[in-house]
């Protein structure tokens, strides 16, 4: 998993968050502790659309975008929790690089 923070002239914080969700994590288990830690992250922030924004990217041999910086920008984390435990595992190849690229910090898309 990666994490982006933008640090630099930012009141607030846009958080991209990058799960590998590839066959290499097939235990269970491990996928609801991965899950478990992203919600603990985001559980610690304030979010909303004049505070702290978050998006998160899954990735495998293919990339999901679970949601953007503005999806629940005025919702309750509770909704943020749900997607992120709807996140399916995606169960292909792991190609780190491809997530990597396919993360546009300034805009998850």
């Amino acid at each position: 998993m990666w994490l982006y923070i933008c640090l630099a002239g930012c009141q607030f914080r846009d958080i991209g968050i990058l799960v590998d969700t590839s066959g290499s994590i097939v235990e269970a288990e491990a996928i609801q502790l991965m899950k478990r830690f992203v919600m603990r992250i985001i559980g610690r922030v304030d979010i909303g659309p004049s505070e702290n924004l978050v998006g998160l990217v899954q990735f495998s041999e293919s990339v999901i975008t679970v949601f953007t910086f503005d999806t629940y920008a005025g919702d309750s984390k509770a909704r943020i929790f749900m997607a992120i435990e709807a996140m399916p595992s995606l169960d292909q190849n792991t190609n780190t690089a491809f997530g990597l690229r396919s993360l546009c910090i300034c805009n998850i898309e």
